[in-house]
């Protein structure tokens, strides 16, 4: 555990130097993070801003991507903007992409020039709106005006409003919406279902455990190709030391997500708590296949030890594993047990395979 922390005061003493380094360049400051944060003058490279309430009134020669709660952008960008908020208001002028996330999101007095990607539960489209290029919309309520060369939206309940214009239009919802007359005359438009009650029920059932356990399997078999010491290892640590894994693996479950907030909550180390976020969350998801694989080979017990035994308790485990978690109330109680085992035996792994190399001097 010391090693691990020693590693992580490293990274944030690198960082701390990286953004030394940044003050002497200001064309560099392409990373802003903070409660409260108005960009009101002109980036020349990417720009990343991360806080609560964002305000983007400046102008962009490179790429735009805002994180935050309530998110304003007024401004100018050259290229494409990347959204991700609660509640966003867009307007001013895009000529690349723009792509949000939203919950709540109204976009008015913008022009676009690129494809547009929203998925928003709440969306307003002001009349003033133009987007030039293809548009997609995956929402739950909407009303709509503006001016639009493709549209394709997937959505409850959508009203038009009389100043629409609409080149192409395809929509997927519960009930044909009704158009203008206006605009039916030039519109190309299509209207389509949802999905049928019976095809709900395969994407919702079989389809769903069939991909959940194909997505467990095929990491860990490309493991057996790439990595195959590393999950060989893993896995002997849950087999040999359980009792000794699961406690580690709870211990270390609820450190490393402080750990992540400590640095996240400072503006130099925001940058590698978010890397170790990415990270942390993909193990969590990841890590439920290490266990799995022990629980296929003490099924395979009596199989010679090989490689195909191998592949066949990926299976087998990862089978029995989805199985048991599509019960609704056995779901939960068997996730975590899972995800305590594989976490603990990868991270206590991975320590150890830490303490050999520098023991040996070969970091």
């Amino acid at each position: 555990m010391k090693k691990l922390l020693l590693i992580l005061v490293f990274l944030f003493g690198f960082q701390v130097h990286a953004m030394m380094d940044m003050a002497t360049n200001q064309e560099l400051e392409d990373f802003l993070s903070g409660r409260d944060l108005k960009m009101q003058r002109s980036f020349m490279n990417n720009m990343i801003a991360i806080g609560k309430n964002l305000e983007f009134s400046g102008t962009s020669y490179e790429d735009v991507i805002l994180f935050g709660i309530t998110i304003n952008f007024n401004g100018i960008s050259n290229k494409d903007v990347y959204i991700a908020g609660d509640t966003v208001r867009i307007s001013g002028t895009i000529k690349g992409n723009l792509k949000v996330m939203a919950r709540n999101l109204i976009v008015e007095n913008c022009e676009i020039d690129g494809n547009v990607n929203i998925v928003s539960p709440e969306i307003l489209m002001a009349d003033s709106v133009r987007c030039k290029n293809s548009t997609k919309i995956w929402s739950r309520d909407i009303q709509m005006g503006g001016h639009y060369k493709t549209v394709h939206i997937k959505t409850r309940d959508i009203i038009f409003t009389k100043n629409i214009e609409i080149k192409d239009l395809f929509v997927q919802s519960q009930t044909k919406p009704s158009l203008p007359i206006n605009v039916l005359k030039h519109c190309n438009f299509k209207y389509e279902p949802p999905i049928p009650q019976k095809a709900q029920i395969f994407f919702s059932s079989k389809f769903r455990k069939l991909y959940s356990f194909l997505s467990l399997c095929f990491p860990f078999l490309l493991m057996t190709i790439i990595t195959p010491r590393v999950l060989q290892e893993t896995i002997e640590i849950i087999e040999k030391k359980p009792i000794w894994i699961f406690f580690s693996g709870i211990l270390l479950l609820l450190i490393t997500p402080l750990i992540m907030i400590l640095l996240m909550v400072t503006v130099i180390g925001a940058p590698i708590g978010l890397i170790l976020l990415t990270f942390y969350i993909s193990l969590l998801y990841l890590c439920r296949g290490f266990t799995c694989i022990a629980l296929g080979r003490i099924i395979l017990f009596k199989l010679k030890e090989s490689k195909l035994k191998l592949i066949l308790a990926i299976f087998v485990g990862t089978g029995v594993f989805v199985l048991f978690t599509a019960i609704p109330k056995a779901g939960v109680i068997v996730q975590v047990p899972f995800l305590v085992f594989g976490f603990g035996g990868f991270a206590v792994g991975r320590i150890r395979m830490f303490l050999t190399l520098k023991k040996q001097n070969l970091i």
